[in-house]
C-alpha cells in the first residue's frame, strides 16, 4: 500500500507559508541594520553569502529528491533560515564556514528527514551549532573593522570583503580589525548596562561601534519580535515563558544572594541573543511543541536551559543549543500535555468500570 507523507498542519497552504515567511524577514530588518550601523558591514555580506548558498543548496537536495525546485525555492522557508544562520554566525566569517554550516542545515538538518514540516530541528540552530563544535575558534569572536576610520567605509568594506574571501587581498593589504565578543563572553553577563549609562550620561547611543550596539541592536529585533505577534506571526506563549522563565532565575539568584549568577535580568535578555531567540527560532512552528500547554512547557524548558547553560557550562551564550533540546523535547511535550478530545465527557473511573464489565 503507497503511504503519501504528508507535511505538518501548520502549513495550510502554500500562500499562507510563503506570506509567513516574506514577514519573518521583515521583522529581522530592524536588527540587522541596526547592527550593520553599528559593526559594519560584516552582517549584510553574512547575509548575501548565505542567501545564495542556501538557495543553491535548497535546490541541489530538492533535485536530489526529485522533487520541484521551484516550489522548493518559492516557499521562502530557506531565506529565513539562512538570515537566522547569517546573524548567528560571526560577521567577517570565511566564506567556506558559512558554506559548511548551511551545506549540514540543509542537507542533514532539513532533507535528511524529509524537507520543509518534517525536520524535527531548527535547520539555522543546528548549523550554527555544528559550526561551533567543528570550528571553535572562528566562531567565538566578531571581526570588526578598525583603523580609525568609520565602520561604513569603503576601507571597513574591503576589510570585510576580504576577511570573508581572504584570496582578494591584494600585497600590501593590511586587514586592520579587531575581534569582540558579546557582552555575555566578555563579562560573563555582568556587564554594566550600557544603553541606561549613556542616557543618564548623555553620551552618544547611535555613535558606530559605540558600546550600546549589541543593546539597541537587541532593542531591534525585539520590535521585530512584536510586529510578529501583532501579525499573529508566532504565538506569544513561547517567547513569554522564555523571557520569564529567565528573568525568574535571574531574580532567584539574587534572593539567594548566589556569586554565580551571571548579571542582571537586562544583561541576561539584551546581552545575548535571548531576544533573537525567543521570538524568532524557538518559534519555528516545524519544531516548537504544537498544545498551548505544551508551548508553556517548551518555552519553560528552553529557558531553563539556557540559563543553566550560562551560568555552569563552557558557553557562555547557550541559546541554539537551548532551542535545540526544546526541538527535541518537543515530541515529548505534546504527548504529555496532549488536549482532551472535544466532546469526550467520561471520565477515567467511568472508562476503567467500563473495562471491567
Amino acid at each position: 500500500m503507497l503511504e503519501l507523507a504528508a507535511s505538518s498542519p501548520h502549513l495550510r497552504t502554500a500562500r499562507r507559508s510563503e506570506s509567513m515567511m516574506i514577514l519573518l524577514i521583515i521583522a529581522l530588518l530592524p536588527g540587522m541594520l541596526i547592527s550593520s550601523w553599528f559593526f559594519g558591514y560584516g552582517l549584510l555580506l553574512n547575509a548575501l553569502c548565505a542567501l545564495l548558498l542556501s538557495s543553491l543548496f535548497e535546490a541541489m537536495a530538492v533535485a536530489m529528491r526529485g522533487a520541484s525546485v521551484q516550489a522548493a525555492l518559492g516557499d521562502r522557508s530557506v531565506l529565513v533560515t539562512a538570515l537566522l544562520f547569517a546573524i548567528a554566525v560571526p560577521p567577517g566569517s570565511p566564506w567556506w564556514l558559512l558554506a559548511s554550516g548551511l551545506l549540514f542545515a540543509v542537507f542533514i538538518a532539513k532533507h535528511a528527514f524529509g524537507g520543509l514540516g518534517q525536520n524535527p530541528f531548527n535547520p539555522a540552530m543546528s548549523g550554527f551549532l555544528f559550526l561551533l563544535l567543528a570550528f571553535p575558534s572562528q566562531m567565538s569572536a566578531w571581526h570588526i573593522p578598525a583603523g580609525g576610520g568609520s565602520v561604513l567605509s569603503l576601507d571597513a568594506l574591503q576589510q570585510s570583503l576580504v576577511a570573508m574571501f581572504p584570496g582578494l587581498a591584494t600585497d600590501g593589504f593590511v586587514r586592520d580589525g579587531m575581534a569582540m565578543a558579546t557582552p555575555l563572553m566578555e563579562h560573563g553577563a555582568a556587564a554594566p548596562a550600557a544603553l541606561p549609562l549613556a542616557w543618564s550620561e548623555g553620551l552618544p547611543m547611535w555613535q558606530p561601534a559605540g558600546a550600546t550596539g549589541w543593546e539597541l541592536a537587541n532593542l531591534g529585533y525585539l520590535a521585530g519580535g512584536l510586529l510578529l505577534l501583532l501579525w499573529r506571526v508566532i504565538d506569544w506563549r513561547i517567547p513569554l515563558t522564555i523571557l520569564l522563565t529567565m528573568s525568574g532565575l535571574v531574580l532567584l539568584g539574587d534572593a539567594l544572594h548566589s556569586e554565580s549568577i551571571r548579571g542582571s535580568v537586562y544583561t541576561q535578555l539584551l546581552g545575548g541573543a535571548t531576544l533573537i531567540a525567543a521570538f524568532f527560532v524557538a518559534t519555528d512552528p516545524e519544531t516548537s511543541a504544537t498544545s498551548r500547554r505544551a508551548r508553556l512547557a517548551y518555552g519553560a524548558l528552553i529557558g531553563t536551559t539556557a540559563f543553566v547553560i550560562r551560568e555552569w557550562a563552557y558557553y557562555p551564550d547557550a541559546m541554539a543549543i537551548a532551542v535545540l533540546f526544546g526541538n527535541f523535547s518537543a515530541p515529548l511535550l505534546d504527548e504529555a500535555f496532549r488536549p482532551s478530545i472535544f466532546g469526550d465527557n467520561v471520565g477515567a473511573g467511568d472508562r476503567n468500570r467500563g473495562t471491567r464489565a
